[in-house]
């Protein structure tokens, strides 16, 4: 397996989109307005030419968190069912960190799915207790993390 997290395309995320996180929705709805801007990056592992984990990563604020200067957001993040639990998600979100560091980001932020939400909390993630629900999608947290050094 090809492990190393690689930059990946927009286009390349909604097969895991779709399939993963909005099944039964339509292609247009695994399609984010931010994707294309030069700001947003995203990153993606390969298995035999199929990309079996991605992320998506947004430049953009949140009422929260006014306090952010250079705050990033998380979304789409997905792992084929067959190659869950393998670790793939922790390496996205590692290499993440380190170009958001570059970009001068002081701040994660995302809706995590509360299914989702130890897998974050192991990565040192904070939440809001609030739990909401995006319809169609199902109940979420606000997770976040302080990336400034100071």
């Amino acid at each position: 397996m090809d492990e190393a997290v690689q930059l990946i395309t927009a286009e390349q995320t909604i097969d895991l989109r779709s399939r993963l996180l909005r099944p039964g929705q339509s292609i247009e709805m695994c399609r984010y307005s931010e994707d294309n801007l030069e700001s947003t990056f995203h990153l993606g592992i390969y298995f035999e030419n199929k990309i079996i984990c991605n992320g998506t990563f947004i430049q953009q604020g949140h009422e929260l968190f006014k306090d952010a200067k250079m705050p990033y957001r998380l979304r789409g993040m997905a792992t084929d069912l067959a190659f869950q639990k393998m670790g793939l998600g922790t390496q996205i979100i590692e290499k993440a960190l380190v170009e958001l560091h570059h970009r001068n980001c002081d701040l994660l932020w995302f809706n995590a799915r509360t299914s989702a939400e130890i897998f974050y909390q192991k990565l040192g993630f904070a939440q809001i207790d609030q739990v909401f629900e995006l319809a169609g999608i199902g109940p979420h947290k606000v997770m976040y993390k302080s990336l400034s050094s100071d």
